[in-house]
């Protein structure tokens, strides 16, 4: 019986230690890049996870991370410049930097801001949020906490609208259980190209549930939301599964009126990918659209209602009748899409993606390192 003991205590000493060598130290110092100062309570973050602190008195900060992977480092101080560093943790288990932030000048030009509460900006306002949160049915369970800390301004000469927070905008995401803080950079209506834009960093809190039964529904709702998503499909692209998790793909061209398919077999696209800048990414390059039909979940009324062209079946698919239908096209001047096992896409703007995917918001966004229980 004592060797078994001492047994046992060895094992769990080896995977306690196990799990200390796996881990990643990221600390540093935040400081004002003109006086040297250093720079309190500043937001230090990977985007699009869980990972994130604030500085101490000091403007000295530390976070820690599990899992190995390429994560952007993202430092954000009223009044400054939002300081971004792609990070890619491998064999270094502890980093250091000195990260000092300059001033930020804002210049809005010629354009009419509309800083008052007045009518155009509860308009505005409505508008930022149909295309920020989106129509989901998540989205009608999410709630932004500091609507006032936004302001507007609308550029008659580009009949476009802008929209800009000093803040970070506070996110009560009550359907997937998280606190979300999203700094936003960009955000642009363009009413004569019937585009719109936008562009920020996401760090996700994790909501505390005050019942097992709400935990149960949080963790099912956020396995719904990320199965099928971008994130899901290149996770599944890298680990060769795309049949087995659901995925058909087909190669398209000209999807503007539907499209059409150029081969109607599923193509392998595992046998496309290339190795990536390092041994943790991939490389997928391809021309035309890949046309990409998720069967294991059904499209959702308020996609039906709201977004899909015509409320009418792709003629292109190969799926059977409602079916989550997205393709996605390189950007102009971009070979290739470069990715994680994860599922995080090394350039964002590397692509384009339409369809179920275009629909899919803020809303229904859950963490890079979410995994799903098993």
């Amino acid at each position: 019986m004592r060797q078994q003991l001492s047994l046992i205590t060895l094992l769990l000493f080896l995977s306690v230690g196990l799990k200390a060598q796996n881990g990643f130290t990221i600390s540093g110092t935040v400081s004002d890049a003109e006086t040297g100062e250093t720079l309190p309570f500043a937001n230090v973050f990977f985007a699009e996870t869980t990972y994130g602190v604030n500085t101490d008195a000091d403007g000295r900060f530390e976070i820690k991370v599990s899992e190995p992977g390429t994560y952007d480092l993202i430092i954000r101080f009223v009044g400054y410049k939002t300081y971004g560093l792609n990070i890619r943790l491998e064999d270094e288990r502890s980093l250091y930097f000195d990260v000092a932030l300059t001033p930020e000048e804002v210049n809005l030009g010629s354009v009419t801001v509309t800083a008052e509460k007045d009518e155009s900006w509860k308009r505005y306002l409505q508008i930022f949020k149909d295309t920020f949160l989106g129509f989901s049915k998540n989205a009608s369970q999410c709630k932004i906490l500091n609507e006032d800390d936004l302001d507007f301004y609308y550029d008659r000469k580009e009949n476009a609208l802008y929209a800009y927070s000093k803040v970070p905008i506070k996110v009560e995401n009550k359907a997937l259980g998280y606190l979300i803080d999203y700094y936003l950079e960009e955000f642009k209506v363009d009413y004569s190209k019937r585009l719109n834009t936008y562009f920020g960093y996401t760090v996700f809190t994790e909501m505390e549930a005050k019942t097992k039964r709400r935990a149960r529904v949080w963790e099912e709702n956020r396995r719904k939301a990320y199965e099928g998503s971008l994130q899901h499909f290149f996770s599944s692209v890298f680990e060769g599964k795309l049949e087995e998790e659901g995925y058909i793909v087909q190669v398209a061209k000209d999807v503007t009126n539907f499209g059409r398919v150029l081969d109607p077999t599923n193509v392998n696209l595992r046998e496309w990918l290339d190795q990536g800048q390092s041994v943790l990414s991939r490389q997928l390059p391809f021309d035309n659209f890949l046309y990409v039909t998720y069967t294991k979940e059904r499209e959702t009324p308020e996609y039906v209602q709201k977004a899909k062209p015509g409320g009418k079946l792709n003629s292109v698919s190969a799926s059977r009748l409602g079916e989550q239908i997205s393709w996605i096209s390189l950007a102009e001047g971009k070979e290739a899409i470069e990715f994680e096992r994860t599922g995080y896409v090394y350039d964002p703007l590397s692509f384009y993606s339409s369809g179920y995917w275009g629909f899919e918001k803020v809303a229904d966004m859950v963490p890079i390192n979410y995994k799903p229980k098993q």
